[in-house]
């Protein structure tokens, strides 16, 4: 067995609005310009503010002294604001101390991996991780999940993908034959992929919960041994 999770807002928490529209917001950049902020934020290794500055520069040609304020900014914000969710610490110690190995699968952006750092020091010293912002490659492309599992060197049938949006963290997963838990942790988020799956449009995932401290090694357990019967 080995389990992948997800970070922003399955294990640690955030403000509501992201930040490629923060920076939109802040710059006063269109609407349209999101994507390819997004983009930006977690495909590109960005190791200071002035780096995402000087690139925000070259591509939307944006005010230089406000930029760099901004992009200043932003970027400790980020750092500062990651918080715990319910329930992860337990359940990435429970991990631990079963001996279940485990790694991380995530869009994200560099200030916010070091708040997710600084939240847990201890779990992302030793543990596989496979990062868009580090490795140029984001969910949902299927890219990210393969690299993991060939890095890792593990099966999709013998994997565990836990994560709290349906887009990124459940449909991709599948698509490879690995066993995936839902964590519901913003429905609000999710009400479409929702609807599509009561409807019988998308393949639901193999569990799902409100939140990870619901989650127990259990589970983890009965979802390969169901494969193992079905096998």
């Amino acid at each position: 067995m080995f389990v992948f999770l997800d970070i922003g807002f399955t294990l640690i928490g955030g403000p509501s609005r992201g930040p490629a529209r923060r920076l939109a917001e802040a710059l006063h950049l269109p609407a349209t310009a999101k994507p390819a902020l997004t983009d930006l934020l977690f495909r590109t290794p960005f190791a200071h503010p002035e780096g995402l500055a000087d690139a925000l520069l070259a591509q939307f040609n944006t005010p230089p002294d406000e930029t760099r304020a901004v992009t200043r900014q932003l970027w400790q914000a980020q750092c500062d604001e990651a918080f715990v969710l319910p329930g992860a610490a337990e359940w990435l110690e429970t991990l631990e101390k079963e001996k279940i190995p485990f790694g991380f699968v995530s869009n994200i952006w560099a200030p916010f991996h070091a708040g997710f750092a600084r939240l847990f020091p201890g779990a992302i010293q030793t543990r596989p991780r496979f990062l868009s912002f580090e490795m140029g490659c984001a969910k949902p492309d299927l890219g990210i999940y393969q690299q993991a599992l060939d890095q890792v060197g593990v099966s999709a049938g013998q994997t565990i993908m836990i994560g709290d949006t349906y887009a990124m963290d459940i449909a991709p997963p599948r698509q490879l034959g690995i066993k995936t838990v839902w964590i519901l942790h913003r429905p609000e988020q999710e009400r479409a992929d929702m609807v599509h799956i009561l409807n019988g449009q998308s393949p639901p995932p193999d569990r799902t919960l409100a939140h990870i401290g619901q989650l127990r090694v259990e589970h983890l357990h009965s979802l390969l041994k169901e494969r193992a019967d079905h096998g």
